[in-house]
């Protein structure tokens, strides 16, 4: 009987860019809107403070103001790259698809090695289930930058989720090689091992996986299917 593992996808959360904010400080995160809010009040015309209010708006999920406050931004200043990412990545967190790759092609447009842009368009477009789209996106990034190694890995999921299992493979190893403590490609690249029968590279790459992350307990399992299908090919006489 022929071993059937289901991959387990783990597309990355799309970056955020130009802002970083500790959520747990609520308080400060109230003080510095009111500030910005302030600011405007007195200079509406502050692209930089529309911006950075939107951030905020966004880490305290308040989507829809963080979204005027982007559009605003562009208003004043159409060329600022990075509201046309910012938006991009909350017309995605909210299903607007169409929105988000309309912004973040504004993006790369007016900045073309923008690589956070390229790389949330990537995202996008799996999302959509594009996926010639969504390669073609992965692979401009590791062009920019070829030690992006989430590029590698969702090109990897990219390519797996099309049956491409050998081109899933190699970008994969371009993950783990950048950065050897990549658990979720290691366990990923065994899934994808398993589904081209290669069992021993499997129980190779999930055993990595476990190492790296021993709490984890999808290795587990697929290391248990792999075990029970080598038992059953040898009960069966290799059939």
């Amino acid at each position: 009987m022929r071993m059937s593992i289901v991959i387990v996808f783990m597309v990355l959360t799309l970056v955020h860019v130009g802002y970083c904010q500790d959520q747990g400080k609520d308080e400060l995160l109230d003080a510095a809107i009111r500030e910005f809010q302030q600011s405007i009040e007195k200079n509406p015309g502050s692209a930089e403070a529309h911006y950075n209010l939107g951030i905020l708006y966004s880490e305290k999920g308040m989507t829809e103001e963080a979204v005027t406050e982007y559009k605003k931004t562009l208003e004043i200043e159409p060329n600022f790259v990075k509201a046309y990412n910012n938006l991009g990545v909350l017309y995605y967190e909210t299903g607007r698809l169409d929105e988000a790759i309309e912004s973040l092609k504004k993006a790369i447009a007016l900045a073309p090695p923008y690589i956070e842009a390229q790389y949330n368009l990537g995202i996008v477009y799996h999302g959509k289930k594009q996926y010639s789209n969504a390669v073609a996106a992965f692979k401009k990034v590791v062009e920019i930058n070829p030690k992006h190694e989430k590029a590698y890995y969702n090109l990897g999921v990219t390519y797996a989720t099309m049956d491409s299992l050998d081109e899933s493979l190699v970008a994969f190893k371009k993950a783990v090689a950048i950065n050897p403590q990549y658990t979720d490609a290691y366990y990923n690249m065994g899934i994808a091992y398993a589904k081209q029968d290669q069992l021993d590279e499997a129980i190779k790459s999930l055993q990595k996986a476990l190492e790296l992350n021993p709490a984890d307990d999808k290795p587990h399992f697929a290391l248990g299917v792999i075990y029970q299908s080598k038992r059953k090919a040898k009960v069966s006489g290799g059939k």
